[in-house]
């Protein structure tokens, strides 16, 4: 860096430098000392990460399909590249609950067998960086009538009534403590022979990081259903759809602030007269997601499924802030799951015949990413990652906060 100084101002350097794939970076780093330093500064891991693309990390439902986990890099064209996960035979369906900012921690659910009609799940943190991996495990079992039928919903926090309970999740970060925490709230339908039975929170516990335990916060002070593991981090708190009873439909937002430990008041979902011809069901692929640093609805047609609305919230907590920013018509079919914004303003969508399309929610142009499932039993979950490629860090030589601990 002090030898080419003397030919281009330092500033113009650094542009220079952000522009560059993430594999230069990496080489780059070996050049002198002062390199080093400046490519692992935050401010221009920052400037980098904004004028890259978007890192998706694609990772099967089904252990089965195990060697589809890919990483796709959206830029000026689309790329996948192979990543082959590290966890060994330990589970049989995962599902993606968040990730930091930077790739660097990702948090799943993962289900395993324990005996017939039973199973267990578990959170496991992993560092894509280093390969290594944490697993939480999970006291009980989760008995179910017709198992493995539902493994899908149980393993992603959907209620299925032919199991005894289900769990949902979710994952963030508390900057003061420096602390990445998981929370988990299971419910529970009683008796699993019983065909009609009230389904009830019954428990809430979160676990610290920085801590390495888990902390029971005993029932939650509230009586209403959420579902699906939580994709909305906001304002330091994550987010649920809510709904006052199992299967009706969702009227309101839950939110469990990692920083105190607790959950907020309710959030209230718009009230306009434009989001009544959308389907609030829970079987109509409503969800929350992040757009913009602010906390986003997307919900399809009651009529059409191929009519889709997102809402914005402007000011956090206050319901007449809610702004429909996006109407969409989607012109390649009807939607199966929807999994999210990305930093990019990309929506992206399983589609019914199981592939994976980003659309881009400004000028409305859909690409297909390439990746596709066999079958809803053996599809996948996405997460975005920012402009980070989690495969590049060993050869950089970074560190990782888990340490190996096996799962008894």
């Amino acid at each position: 860096m002090e030898s080419l100084s003397c030919i281009l101002p330092s500033d113009i350097m650094v542009k220079i430098l952000a522009s560059l794939p993430a594999r230069s970076l990496v080489r780059f780093r070996c050049v002198s000392k002062s390199w080093r330093s400046l490519l692992s500064e935050p401010y221009f891991l920052t400037m980098w990460m904004n004028r890259s693309g978007t890192t998706l990390l694609v990772v099967p439902l089904e252990w089965g399909n195990r060697d589809q986990c890919s990483l796709v890099f959206e830029n000026v064209s689309i790329g996948v590249k192979k990543l082959k996960l590290p966890f060994g035979n330990r589970w049989f369906s995962l599902s993606v609950v968040g990730s930091s900012g930077d790739g660097a921690l990702i948090c799943l659910t993962g289900l395993s067998y324990v005996r017939r009609h039973e199973s267990k799940q578990a959170v496991i943190l992993w560092s894509p960086y280093t390969g290594k991996i944490k697993a939480l495990g999970n006291e009980g079992c989760v008995q179910c009538r017709r198992w493995p039928v539902c493994t899908e919903s149980l393993v992603q926090g959907y209620n299925s009534a032919c199991c005894n309970r289900y769990v949902v999740h979710g994952f963030g970060y508390e900057p003061n403590a420096r602390d990445y925490k998981v929370v988990r709230i299971t419910y529970s339908y009683g008796d699993v022979r019983q065909v009609y039975t009230l389904v009830r929170s019954w428990h809430v516990e979160v676990y610290s990081l920085g801590r390495e335990t888990w902390k029971s916060l005993g029932r939650p002070n509230f009586t209403w259903t959420v579902r699906g593991n939580s994709r909305a981090f906001v304002n330091g708190s994550v987010h649920w759809l809510a709904a006052p009873y199992a299967n009706a439909c969702y009227s309101s937002i839950v939110a469990f602030n990692m920083k105190e430990e607790s959950f907020g008041d309710f959030i209230w979902l718009p009230r306009s007269d434009d989001l009544l011809q959308f389907s609030l069901n829970p079987r109509g692929n409503a969800t929350l997601s992040v757009s913009c640093g602010s906390l986003a609805l997307i919900a399809f047609g009651k009529w059409n499924r191929e009519e889709c609305g997102i809402w914005v919230m402007k000011e956090y907590g206050v319901a007449e802030s809610w702004t429909k920013q996006h109407h969409i018509v989607l012109p390649m079919g009807p939607v199966r799951a929807v999994l999210g914004l990305t930093g990019r303003g990309k929506m992206l969508l399983r589609m019914v015949d199981e592939k994976l399309v980003c659309c881009d929610v400004e000028d409305k142009q859909m690409n297909e990413v390439g990746i596709q499932g066999d079958s809803p039993d053996s599809s996948f979950d996405v997460i975005d990652l920012g402009g980070a490629d989690p495969t590049l860090r060993n050869q950089a030589g970074g560190r990782s906060m888990l340490t190996i601990t096996n799962l008894q």
